[in-house]
């Protein structure tokens, strides 16, 4: 290991290390947490804490590391520690000496050995792990880099589950390596567990309950003859560090050791399955699809392997493969309703929007604990289906669990507008401008939209005022609101409205073009010319604001300013056959036969309808 060698380099530089201990010791003080159990915690199980050194065959230092004492001869520790061990010696908390006699218990499982040692000093008290909860108080007790036992103080951040019947837990605690194999104490000073570093930056804390399992044997096997190996390259050591960097999303590392784990037992399904999921957190999908397969290849009745199968499926967009995964997988287990739930994403996919609410109707038949999401995709479903009064049921019920979701008003305000539910839509709209002000102008110009399908411009033209008060500088928002003012021909307001928008922008020329629009409905035509002809200053070539401003003349009777414009109307459009009839007929009212006639045969070829209207009232 990376600290062994270090503290071998240590060793080679004894003088330079004794000389800065003072300064060493003094600034290691502020490393650790100070809390008023401290001396109590020290006074009272001191004794049965024990730093220790671990030699080699040739008496050089392997590491250091911490143990403590089961009963009054029995340490405990990190069995990877003395893997390689020759001898152990190590001192209490009041510098007396501990010599290892020999090995009386091992479960390489869980990475601890048990050592006889030969002094009689009082145990600490072992306390019950289950009571370890997130957020607990937790000291360590263990040794510093200078071999003194220290203790510092963290939390319990969660648990671990590294099999189904065991447990281990992540902690806050901020402690050296030294600190591997040490004590870990609840505040009525019961050990809580052992601490177990995999490297210098991970570690975790070991129930003691599963410590207790483990019985010290009669007689002492010498450490000498134990078998020597590199315990995280063995097939135990490995398949421990790959679960554990496998909960904590240290997906490189626990890739690492579960594909080593494989390679020395390919019949491992745990290991498999483990891998699977690491591929997965690393989006090595193909990978991962391979690995749930080996799962199944070796036991076909684990449905969890489907599902991880149709999930990896999904990923990689082969939709029809990942139902089939999936419901293999409820084949198994027809409670899993997540399952359900990725089936209907599946179906969705595919667009078979049928079986997907079917599969979404499945996953909220099984009540889970949160419906949400299942309700949303079903309603959208349901609206994909043209089913608008399902969806608005399913949608309804998405709002129950968030009732100021944005994304599930909105859907639910398109399902009320669909099934014709127009004032729940609008209420619903109005709601969502509450929670989202940023986006107040959008739903009310949704709501203008919805009544103006329907023709119920005066629902229209409340939302369209709504629309001015929150923005009292759009000319667009005026502008709406004077189209839907000329809609029930109120033309005197929607005038008033258009003028308004042209101040805010002088060259609106739709604004101008409704004017003209309105001042002819009223008959004022020589407005209406005038309006039309601001519009065509600011676009010259709409062939439409030429025509208007001709047909205007035409009915003052005016045919010869008539003339020019609806010239200019065919000349921008010369398939406009309206323009053309118009043309013809303020021809014949300057009694312009000839230029008439050609109109007509004009016309005949764009509209044989208004050239025979034409042709019988040519000379």
């Amino acid at each position: 290991m990376k600290h062994c060698e270090e503290v071998r380099m240590r060793k080679r530089n004894t003088k330079h290390v004794f000389l800065f201990f003072p300064i060493f010791f003094l600034s290691l003080c502020f490393l650790f947490s100070q809390t008023e159990e401290v001396p109590d915690f020290l006074a009272q199980c001191g004794e049965g804490v024990i730093s220790y050194i671990v030699y080699g065959e040739n008496k050089d230092v392997l590491c250091r590391g911490t143990g403590f004492l089961l009963n009054e001869s029995v340490m405990v520790t990190a069995y990877h520690s003395l893997r390689n061990a020759a001898s152990v010696e190590g001192v209490n908390y009041k510098g007396k000496k501990v010599k290892v006699e020999g090995v009386v218990g091992v479960d390489k499982n869980l990475d601890i050995i048990l050592l006889k040692i030969n002094r009689k000093d009082p145990p600490l008290i072992l306390g019950n792990s289950d009571e370890l909860e997130q957020g607990k108080r937790i000291f360590a007790l263990g040794s510093n880099e200078s071999g003194e036992i220290t203790l510092s103080e963290g939390l319990v951040r969660g648990f671990l589950e590294i099999s189904p019947t065991q447990r281990v837990a992540d902690t806050s605690l901020a402690v050296p390596e030294t600190f591997n194999g040490g004590p870990v104490v609840s505040i009525e000073n019961k050990v809580m567990g052992i601490l177990i570093f995999l490297d210098p930056r991970t570690k975790f804390l070991l129930p003691v309950n599963l410590i207790k399992s483990l019985k010290p044997s009669a007689v002492a096997s010498k450490l000498k003859d134990m078998e020597k190996e590199e315990y995280f390259s063995t097939l135990e050591g490995a398949f421990l560090a790959g679960r554990i960097f496998a909960l904590l999303d240290e997906t490189g590392k626990a890739q690492k050791y579960l594909e080593d784990v494989i390679s020395k037992d390919p019949a491992n399904i745990e290991a498999h399955a483990l891998l699977a999921s690491v591929y997965m957190k690393q989006r090595n999908y193909e990978s991962a699809a391979s690995s749930f397969k080996k799962v199944i290849e070796l036991n076909p009745k684990r449905d969890d392997a489907y599902q991880g199968l149709g999930m990896v499926l999904l990923k990689l967009r082969r939709f029809e493969e990942a139902v089939s995964a999936l419901e293999k997988a409820v084949e198994l287990n027809i409670d899993n309703r997540e399952v359900y739930y990725h089936i209907g994403n599946a179906y969705e996919e595919l667009e078979d929007w049928g079986k997907a609410a079917e599969a979404y109707e499945k996953y909220l038949s099984l009540k889970p604990q949160d419906p949400w999401t299942g309700n949303l995709r079903l309603g959208l479903c349901r609206m994909n289906l043209q089913d608008y009064e399902k969806a608005v049921i399913a949608f309804e019920n998405a709002r129950k669990e968030k009732p100021d979701d944005i994304k599930t008003n909105y859907n639910l305000a398109q399902a009320y507008h669909k099934a014709g539910k127009l004032e729940e839509a609008q209420k619903t709209y109005e709601h969502l401008a509450e929670i989202n002000p940023e986006d107040a102008n959008v739903y009310y110009n949704t709501i203008l939209r919805m009544y103006d399908e329907v023709g119920m411009s005066e629902k229209s033209i409340e939302a369209a005022k709504k629309v001015i008060e929150l923005n009292p500088k759009s000319e667009m928002a005026i502008y709406n609101l004077g189209i839907m003012l000329m809609k029930l021909e109120r033309y005197d307001e929607a005038i008033d409205a258009f003028k308004k928008a042209i101040e805010i922008r002088p060259d609106y020329d739709s604004a101008y073009y409704n004017i003209g629009f309105a001042y002819s409905k009223q008959k004022k035509y020589k407005e209406s010319i005038e309006a039309f002809e601001k519009f065509v200053e600011i676009s010259p070539d709409s062939a439409d604001g030429w025509f208007n401003i001709g047909v205007g003349y035409m009915l003052l009777k005016k045919f010869n300013e008539a003339l020019e414009p609806l010239e200019k109307c065919v000349e921008l459009r010369p398939d406009y056959a309206v323009a053309y009839y118009n043309l013809a007929i303020t021809y014949l009212n300057l009694q312009d036969y000839i230029s008439a006639r050609n109109v007509y045969e004009k016309l005949v070829t764009l509209d044989p309808d208004l050239a025979e209207r034409l042709r019988k009232l040519l000379r």
